[in-house]
């Protein structure tokens, strides 16, 4: 992870200098130094926006395919605000275990939230459990999550 911190930043760098010398020591119409200055704006913007992936923040991307739900955080609709629910789940990627938690902000749906409850439940008692990404559909699967019970020797073992 840090030698994509050290890319954006290396990025950004290398955008402030080219800008700096477009500004000072081109010719260049007024202009197109204005126009080269809302651009590098624009890249801050979206290199902003990129690194919230790097700083704790939700991630929105896909579930990795086999994971380890450590615990969830549900927020349920609220119909007097209009609120849509959400969930956070804190997983451990089963594939790639050394890596640590991941936050994940997935859509509330009240199947997926049953299970989560019921998977959180069972791993207090001790029970280990394995998320996967299976198909979505328009069943009763939710947004295509299982749970399976494992052995704590499978834990994090490639599938």
């Amino acid at each position: 992870m840090s030698l994509a911190i050290f890319g954006l930043t290396a990025g950004f760098i290398l955008v402030l200098f080219f800008l700096f010398y477009l500004t000072l020591k081109t010719d260049l119409h007024i202009a197109v130094k204005f126009l080269a200055v809302f651009i590098s704006a624009g890249f801050y913007i979206i290199q902003y926006e990129s690194l919230q992936q790097f700083t704790g923040w939700p991630s929105t991307d896909d579930l990795p395919e086999t994971f380890v739900l450590i615990a969830s955080d549900v927020h349920e609709p609220n119909q007097k605000t209009g609120e849509e629910g959400i969930m956070y789940w804190w997983i451990i990627d089963s594939v790639n275990s050394k890596q640590p938690p991941r936050v994940y902000q997935l859509p509330y749906e009240p199947e997926v939230h049953k299970k989560t409850e019921q998977v959180i439940e069972q791993q207090k008692k001790g029970s280990q459990y394995v998320g996967r990404k299976t198909e979505s559909s328009s069943s009763s699967t939710g947004s295509g999550v299982s749970f399976e019970k494992i052995s704590k020797s499978k834990r994090h073992k490639k599938k």
